[in-house]
């Protein structure tokens, strides 16, 4: 199983997972090649970011709704304060889900 995707804004950039490890790419534009930029992706443990498209918050079953409710307002498990990140692009929530 292989998997990849390109973002294209400050700089370009190309992560991709052969089965085993996500590996992150930058484009050298001096030298038109991606460089390893990051061996070892992982999604962090903890975050304060949420990625949801919440158009439609209000169709949402009460329980998902409670859960979102208290991130925002800090009273969920972890006691932090959560902000929505979305961006309405699955390439650019995916990437930073991974990196923040």
């Amino acid at each position: 199983v292989a998997a990849a995707y390109c973002l294209y804004s400050s700089s370009t950039f190309l992560t991709l997972t052969l089965g085993n490890g996500v590996f992150m790419f930058t484009l050298d534009e001096q030298i038109g090649e991606f460089v390893l930029s990051n061996p070892n992706v992982k999604i962090p443990e903890q975050s304060k970011i949420y990625s949801f498209n919440e158009a439609n918050f209000h169709k949402w079953d009460k329980p998902m709704q409670d859960v979102v409710e208290r991130w925002r307002a800090g009273t969920g498990k972890s006691g932090h304060v959560f902000s929505s990140r979305y961006i309405g692009s699955m390439v650019g929530d995916v990437h930073r889900t991974l990196l923040y």
